[in-house]
């Protein structure tokens, strides 16, 4: 994904700002905080190409969304609210996104059959 953003081939391609968050937050039972910080540095620094959505832009809906479901998930929830800020499209093998009737989720497999395929064509 990070090598289609760099070379534009998806253009709508965004993160939300809270991935970053929950990377942080599932790190802290086992590295040490100096350890996190460089992994977040070295994350960011990668993720460059693509758009980040200020959780600011998007907390309300995504607890809006997370208030009306049986199974609650809110760094899910976060994601999926970029999702319908942005395009609709979540690419994650996590199918706790096909309960969302309104967003369309690419697995990783099919992601990678539809752009990274066509890019080394």
């Amino acid at each position: 994904m990070l090598d289609l953003a760099e070379a534009w081939k998806v253009k709508k391609l965004a993160v939300c700002g809270s991935a970053f968050i929950e990377i942080g937050v599932g790190m802290s039972g086992s590295l040490v905080m100096r350890d996190i910080i460089e992994v977040l540095r070295n994350l960011r620094a990668l993720t460059i190409p693509i758009t980040e959505i200020p959780l600011s832009l998007i907390v309300i809906s995504g607890l809006e969304l997370e208030e009306g479901l049986s199974v609650s998930n809110l760094f899910h929830c976060l994601h999926v609210a970029t999702a319908l800020k942005y395009d609709a499209v979540i690419v994650s093998d996590d199918r706790f996104y096909e309960q969302i009737p309104s967003i369309t989720r690419l697995s990783l497999k099919d992601f990678e059959e539809t752009y990274v395929d066509k890019l080394r064509a």
